[in-house]
């Protein structure tokens, strides 16, 4: 494990060179003492996108608990010379409990985004032992979401974005060339109210569009936990956003019927980013979940 800049590092596991980043490290008062902060792996959307859209908008958690943001293997600041078939959902999961090992750490909350949301999952099924909440922002639990996602676009888009939907999700943009327009075109339908200042989220990511075009065409079709959710022992939040296109709500209703111990909020002013667009309601819900609200 070596030193990047800040409290950036980057750590060698299972053959691959993860980056992560921590925000709120240290200790916090609890009544005459000082305790270590909870730990939380923050998973990323996409695939192949990167951490750096979360912030600043989870930045607030950092006060209550240490955040870690993850750049899954091949993508972000995460060494993009890798292997691509080893890239899978399942190995980016096994990736997450390498390193919450070679950090010594004990059980941990996991809060996946999107795709995020289905890395956090298949992590909760595969490492139950290591998870103490899960919390689910606009996930969804099959493939069977780029169905729905379809219809939504085709509701809620112009020509323009309907016509590129398939062009990312069927694996025809695979280089920086191509994603850099797709994502100008795609990101205010990402949104319930579009603001140009969403806009940096994006655009200041290193994601992985070679890698991106492989996941669509090779990993993604084949994800389906949807038998298994109720296998995921962990109390979990989902967390849905009524005008999201991408992974739509009836996805995070489905999700939550199906985990035994779990709560679910749909966000009514929200599409897939929730905390962007309702982020002092979303951190009032998250810290009376994880039971910082007192």
């Amino acid at each position: 494990m070596r030193k990047k800049k800040g409290d950036s590092l980057l750590a060698k596991v299972n053959g691959a060179e993860i980056f992560f980043d921590i925000e709120g490290a240290g200790l916090v008062p609890d009544g005459e003492v000082m305790k270590q902060r909870d730990v939380c792996f923050v998973l990323h959307g996409g695939p192949c996108m990167d951490h750096t859209y979360f912030k600043p908008w989870l930045s607030p958690l950092a006060e209550d608990m240490q955040l870690i943001y993850v750049d899954h293997r091949g993508t972000g600041r995460s060494d993009h010379n890798v292997d691509y078939t080893t890239c899978t959902i399942e190995q980016m999961a096994d990736d997450i409990e390498a390193l919450r090992q070679l950090l010594g750490l004990g059980r941990v909350h996991v809060m996946g985004n999107s795709f995020g949301g289905m890395w956090a999952q298949t992590y909760a099924l595969r490492h139950p032992e290591s998870v103490d909440k899960l919390l689910l922002i606009t996930p969804s639990p099959s493939y069977g979401f780029y169905e729905l996602a379809k219809a939504a676009a085709a509701q809620k888009g112009t020509p323009e974005q309907i016509a590129a939907v398939p062009e990312l999700f069927e694996g025809r943009v695979s280089t920086d060339e191509q994603l850099g327009p797709w994502w100008r075109t795609m990101n205010p339908l990402y949104y319930h109210t579009w603001d140009d200042k969403y806009a940096s989220g994006m655009e200041r990511g290193k994601p992985n569009a070679s890698l991106m075009s492989h996941m669509w065409k090779d990993v993604m079709p084949s994800f389906d936990v949807r038998d298994r959710l109720g296998d995921i022992s962990a109390p979990t939040l989902v967390l849905g956003g009524r005008h999201d296109w991408v992974t739509p709500y009836p996805e995070s209703e489905l999700i939550a019927a199906s985990v035994p111990n779990s709560e679910l909020v749909i966000f009514e002013e929200s599409g897939h980013l929730p905390f962007v667009e309702e982020q002092d309601r979303f951190m009032s819900i998250v810290r009376k979940f994880l039971g910082y609200d007192a």
